[in-house]
């Protein structure tokens, strides 16, 4: 029974939790018996409100979900927080990497600091996460590593540029510890969010290179009238339920290691899922081709 238990529930760090996908699934998890830690940062300042509502539905639900400050840019805060749950649990089973920032706009508008901080939350922060907490993995022989990315990590949406090459990042050391931590019983997926709701558009930088930007004239108001018509979908009847997410992200802990696909599109999809179906036979013969085919858990 206690073979079970233990494969059932999990020891879940979520970064990103504190809005959009990231508290939908640290509540989704917690309600399903996992043990929770939902990262943010600062949950003693502008984080404070979220972080005291996440323990006080812990409380009255019953739920094994706790507030954690990690800040996905900082190393220090980093270990500190996977030191915390290796300390208090013993163990930590999946990593879901979602914490991330979105940059629309002008490409060459965004000034060379501001594609640096891109980087630093959306592709950094993962690689940072993933090397703190493989090493106990590893001594588990067993893990799971989740990474948010986007339909912009595998289609390139004019004004999208910064965002989509931080996305395209992730995939890629995602999709390569799949292969090379296999042999461990470490697994790594990717999830593909459609456009969805969240705070995550409205929250975004705007170029600050206003010299190259006047060099755009007119064009450079785009991107605005782009956001505008999202906003606009957002709020219409197509709009999908970003709960959808959090529940694609709990089947992927839920599924046996072997039937767990790399990649997995969530909501609307404009194409992904058929390009990842069409890739997927490419990249299995060039694992062939270079003798590693073991390398992949799903055959």
């Amino acid at each position: 029974m206690s073979d079970i238990k233990e494969r059932s529930e999990k020891v879940v760090l979520v970064t990103g939790s504190s809005s959009g996908f990231g508290r939908l699934t640290v509540e989704t998890l917690a309600r399903q018996g996992h043990r929770v830690y939902a990262a943010m940062r600062d949950t003693a300042g502008r984080n404070s409100v979220v972080a005291s509502e996440l323990r006080e539905l812990a409380s009255q639900a019953n739920l094994d979900l706790h507030v954690i400050d990690l800040d996905v840019t900082d190393g220090v805060s980093i270990d500190n927080a996977v030191e915390q749950v290796i300390r208090e649990k013993g163990r930590i089973d999946v990593l879901v990497n979602n914490a991330g920032i979105m940059n629309v706009g002008i490409t060459e508008g965004y000034t060379l600091e501001q594609v640096k901080q891109q980087m630093d939350v959306n592709y950094f922060g993962p690689v940072q996460l993933d090397r703190a907490v493989i090493p106990y993995m590893r001594k588990q022989k067993s893990g799971l590593l989740v990474h948010v990315s986007s339909l912009a990590g595998r289609l390139v949406f004019p004004y999208f540029g910064v965002y989509c090459a931080s996305k395209f990042a992730v995939e890629a050391i995602a999709e390569s510890y799949r292969y090379e931590l296999s042999a461990q019983g470490i697994d790594s997926v990717i999830v593909e969010p459609g456009p969805f709701g969240t705070a995550l558009i409205s929250k975004s930088p705007k170029p600050e290179d206003g010299v190259r930007l006047a060099d755009y004239g007119d064009v450079a108001e785009f991107p605005e009238k782009m956001l505008a018509s999202f906003e606009e979908f957002y709020q219409s009847d197509d709009a999908v339920d970003p709960q959808v997410v959090a529940d694609d992200i709990a089947s992927l802990i839920a599924m046996p290691r072997e039937q767990r696909p790399l990649r997995t599109v969530s909501g609307l999809d404009y194409g992904v899922r058929d390009l990842n179906a069409s890739s997927t036979p490419v990249q299995r013969a060039l694992l062939e081709t270079l003798g590693m085919s073991s390398m992949d858990p799903v055959q």
